[in-house]
């Protein structure tokens, strides 16, 4: 009798090579995400770059950065690169609970790596910045009224903020971002078509960071703040964790909850409402990952 060998597939096509994708869109979204505000921060009195210190480069530096991260992974895990998302996907039954800390451990190695990167190349001018502040490189986690610059890594609240107003900050910034992000890739509720759900959520991040950035720097993203923060602590003696106050535990808390809430509230009301009126998907689009698509006629 003759045997048939049977070809197993590869980790590539399963939650494994999800990770893959990821790690590559939160390297990326940190790699331009805060390769802006480095520009932001240590250039911004160097003449002739008067736009540099313009909070404009902050807000589409991100949406630019998000974009291409959902560009990079969509087609392959959703492009989540943000544990909110990922848990608040999974919370309203969008996304297997199996796959959450998968999900999460690539995204903040995704975003550690890209510190890392950022970290080696804008040294130069991160000494040259702490120099002028008579402080060293190891002293780059010292807070903002110290004159650190672990801030270009990592988010900070404004010194008169106070702990509540940057936690509600953090929360309501994420719930809109995630039960915007609903509202864009549902089918049923004028889609986006043409994969441009990237652009459209990359604006959705400037529109936030527009509304409310300038509180604590927006983190909305757990990853985006702790990836880098834990590459700086291995170069601080990991002061990057006491820095203002303890502050860490809020871009991770506030947006993982916000996110939830967010996702919640998009399913309880409009989400009803698209069902109630049994709408279905819009025209002949087809929702692919985080993409909707139109579909070819042939």
């Amino acid at each position: 009798m003759a045997s048939q060998s049977v070809s197993r597939p590869s980790p590539l096509a399963g939650t494994y090579g999800e990770m893959v994708g990821e790690f590559f869109g939160t390297m990326i979204l940190i790699l331009f995400g805060d390769g802006c505000v480095a520009t932001f921060a240590l250039y911004n009195k160097i003449s002739p770059n008067p736009f540099a210190n313009e909070w404009i480069v902050i807000v589409f530096g991100w949406g630019l950065a998000v974009m291409l991260g959902i560009y990079v992974a969509g087609a392959i895990s959703g492009a989540h690169i943000n544990p909110a998302v990922t848990l608040a996907l999974a919370a309203t039954g969008r996304h297997p609970w199996s796959k959450v800390l998968p999900y999460w451990l690539a995204q903040v190695l995704g975003a550690f790596v890209a510190g890392g990167i950022l970290y080696f190349v804008y040294q130069g001018a991160l000494v040259h910045a702490l120099g002028v502040n008579h402080l060293g490189i190891g002293q780059i986690a010292q807070s903002t009224t110290a004159n650190g610059y672990g801030w270009i890594f990592y988010t900070f609240p404004k010194g008169f903020v106070g702990l509540f107003g940057a936690f509600c900050d953090e929360f309501v910034g994420t719930a809109l971002l995630v039960g915007l992000i609903l509202v864009i890739v549902d089918a049923r509720n004028q889609p986006v078509q043409s994969n441009l759900n990237p652009l459209i959520i990359g604006l959705l991040i400037v529109a936030i960071g527009s509304s409310f950035g300038l509180n604590t720097g927006y983190a909305i993203n757990p990853a985006r703040d702790f990836g880098p923060r834990l590459w700086i602590a291995l170069v601080s003696n990991f002061q990057s964790f006491s820095a203002d106050s303890y502050y860490f535990w809020v871009p991770i808390v506030a947006p993982l909850l916000g996110g939830v809430v967010g996702a919640f509230i998009y399913d309880y009301t409009i989400g009803k409402v698209l069902a109630a009126r049994m709408l279905g998907k819009s025209g002949t689009t087809e929702t692919v990952g985080e993409a909707v698509r139109e579909v070819s006629p042939e």
